[in-house]
């Protein structure tokens, strides 16, 4: 991906997430965005790619980003049933007239969960917006 390019991803196998420089633009930057904006917008991001590293498929690499389990089993039971939940959650909802696969959408709602829940803990105990 190249610097101007306005994205970011997680890759496994090499346990990294990047950020291109293009990202640091509207909507999810501007200088002129009170520090609160920048902040939450750019912590949504970073939280939505960290939170791929434990999602339904990150969470078979380890640190290393080598294709293992790497979880306790009582663990993974704990995630499915959450993860389960999320499905059911999804598989609620319509678009027009399309029904979203719980499922099938699942690496991205955990995500967007977590970058969410990670920008708004951070907003809660950080002294930023002065």
């Amino acid at each position: 991906m190249s610097p101007p390019t306005v994205n970011a991803y997680y890759t496994p196998t090499k346990n990294q997430i990047v950020f291109p420089a293009g990202i640091l633009q509207a909507p999810f930057y501007d200088i002129n965005y009170p520090k609160s904006l920048n902040f939450g917008a750019m912590g949504v991001v970073m939280g939505h790619e960290l939170s791929h590293a434990f999602d339904d498929q990150g969470r078979e690499y380890d640190k290393s980003g080598n294709l293992h389990q790497w979880w306790k089993n009582s663990t993974i039971r704990k995630f499915e049933d959450r993860m389960k939940c999320f499905i059911d959650q999804y598989n609620k909802y319509t678009i027009g007239s399309e029904h979203v696969n719980g499922k099938q959408t699942i690496g991205e709602n955990v995500a967007d969960n977590g970058g969410l829940t990670a920008a708004y803990n951070v907003s809660n105990c950080a002294n930023y917006a002065k």
